[in-house]
């Protein structure tokens, strides 16, 4: 079980993660709802393969 340290780093990590692959795709300038949600799915599923 991580510390409430290493729990919060691994929070930032992720949320930087997302806005990377956010700011991948300069074109689209709006995120709905449900594209946020798929976009973290697939955030999470692509780190539980590794």
């Amino acid at each position: 079980m991580p510390t409430d340290r290493e729990s919060d780093e691994i929070k930032k990590a992720m949320a930087y993660d997302l806005i990377d692959i956010i700011e991948s795709s300069p074109e689209q300038t709006s995120y709905t709802p449900k594209e946020i949600k798929k976009l973290i799915k697939s955030y999470i599923a692509a780190s539980t393969q590794k």
